[in-house]
């Protein structure tokens, strides 16, 4: 094995295995055949277009091009045997000759430790071979072979030289190839929705799981926007995290609902990235309904009782504070606070059975709830016990008509289980006043009043009103 412009060929230099023409063929046809090369409109004719000009340049039975792998190892990535493509080749004293850009001819490739060490199909009908590296930093090697040995000569060497640079891009080319293949596949693959819109929202591509996820056609997605699928609350959200990613390129990350093709709504978790040279918007979205759903299940939970539905004691202690917060900055701002408790319910448990007794508390729910404004606040505090905060109320004759309907709708008795069940309620009531400290010293006056109404029994409710006098408590009875 020889290398350098000597090669330690034994061919005939007068011939040098070029087909028949002038000495000048080579470089012309490289000129003409340039444009065809780099021109083409499919980049998976490029290597298939470069054996065709070489074939014309010089007399060789097999070509392919050896890509080094991330273990050293040299992959033919093309070449026009079968039997040759995809060999894998250790990295030998050779190959590191030529990766260095010192061309290799091999006189007898039995000689080569590379080719020795392939199996004979691969070696079989192959008499000498040339290598030559591939500009471009790519450590890629061009391998041309004949039958005969000794085969390659100088001149080869340099009209390869010339070749290689076409060789190169017909390389960078197949690994384009490939690596779009590869990422189309994982497109389409993905059960994460993929695409890619313009700024306006349109579709330029998508992958199939938006079919899936959402149940419409393809057609759809072309001739309607992103924006067009997103519920109307949620579109401000990505209008504004598009226009955000137009001025900074960040990605961001947003969650909204989209509309199903059936009607329903699911919940997208959307990652984008925007690209300002192309004008285009990069999606990956991933369905996160039951997630959402269950987040939002677990908040409602932790702020509603589970049997009645009405708010709990956690939500009912913040909005009072919120309440309190807001006589304390508004001088003419006035709220009330219902503290309320069935009577008889434990002999409703303990006679008819639990199961009658929920579906009492379940009642008496409804009723308070009819009774009261959007904006006031009925909570189940625990037990049979109620509450109720009667927001900005603008008299005291406003809050005894609240307690008049609650006393007219628990009058007659339930029918539960085909059981006629009557109860009554005791009110215990207290007003805002700046003589408060706390919206907590409000709620236990309101609880104190409660009692008191429950031992009189014939009163429909008690009235707790603290005054700014010092010391100064006005009880009202009805």
């Amino acid at each position: 094995m020889n290398d350098n412009n000597e090669q330690g060929s034994k061919a005939d230099p007068r011939n040098n295995g070029r087909r028949k023409g002038p000495a000048s063929v080579p470089s012309r046809m490289l000129s003409e055949n340039d444009e065809n090369i780099t021109g083409i409109g499919q980049k998976g004719l490029m290597f298939s277009n470069l054996i065709k000009v070489l074939h014309a340049l010089i007399e060789f039975d097999n070509a392919f091009i050896l890509q080094m792998q991330d273990d050293q190892s040299m992959q033919a990535v093309a070449s026009t045997s079968a039997r040759l493509r995809g060999t894998r080749w250790q990295t030998g004293a050779a190959f590191m000759r030529v990766l260095s850009g010192i061309p290799v001819s091999s006189v007898d490739i039995n000689l080569v430790s590379e080719w020795a060490s392939q199996p004979a199909i691969v070696r079989e009908g192959v008499g000498s071979a040339l290598h030559i590296t591939l500009p471009g930093g790519r450590l890629a090697i061009l391998v041309i072979t004949h039958s005969r040995p000794g085969f390659f000569g100088p001149v080869h060497v340099r009209l390869m030289s010339k070749f290689a640079p076409l060789a190169s891009q017909s390389l960078l080319s197949l690994d384009l190839q490939r690596a779009v293949i590869q990422r189309d596949r994982f497109f389409q693959l993905s059960m994460d929705l993929m695409g890619i819109v313009d700024y306006r929202g349109d579709f330029k591509q998508f992958n199939d799981s938006w079919k899936m996820v959402l149940g419409y056609r393809a057609e759809d997605f072309y001739r309607n926007h992103l924006f067009s699928f997103v519920h109307r609350d949620d579109v401000r959200l990505f209008t504004d995290a598009v226009r955000q990613l137009t001025r900074t390129g960040e990605q961001c990350l947003v969650e909204g609902r989209f509309r199903r093709a059936n009607g329903s709504y699911c919940w997208l978790s959307c990652s984008l990235v925007a690209y300002p040279d192309e004008k285009l918007c990069y999606i990956v979205a991933r369905d996160v309904t039951d997630r959402v759903l269950m987040e939002q299940q677990l908040a409602y939970d932790s702020r509603h009782d589970p049997l009645t539905g009405l708010y709990n004691r956690i939500e009912f202690m913040e909005r009072l504070e919120i309440a309190f917060a807001r006589s304390v900055r508004e001088g003419n701002y006035t709220f009330a606070i219902f503290y309320m408790d069935l009577n008889g319910f434990k002999m409703v448990n303990d006679t008819l059975g639990h199961d009658i007794g929920d579906a009492l508390l379940k009642e008496v729910s409804l009723c308070l709830l009819d009774v009261v404004r959007e904006v006031d606040t009925v909570a189940r505090f625990g037990g049979d016990e109620f509450t109720i905060l009667l927001d900005g109320i603008k008299s005291r004759e406003q809050m005894i008509i609240v307690i008049d309907r609650i006393h007219e709708k628990l009058c007659n008795p339930f029918i539960l289980m085909d059981i006629p069940v009557k109860t009554s309620v005791s009110i215990g009531v207290t007003l805002s006043s700046p003589a408060y400290k706390s919206a907590a010293h409000m709620l236990r006056d309101a609880d104190s009043a409660m009692y008191e109404a429950k031992t009189l029994k014939i009163i429909p409710y008690v009235l707790i009103e603290k005054s700014s006098n010092p010391g100064g408590v006005n009880r009202g009875r009805r």
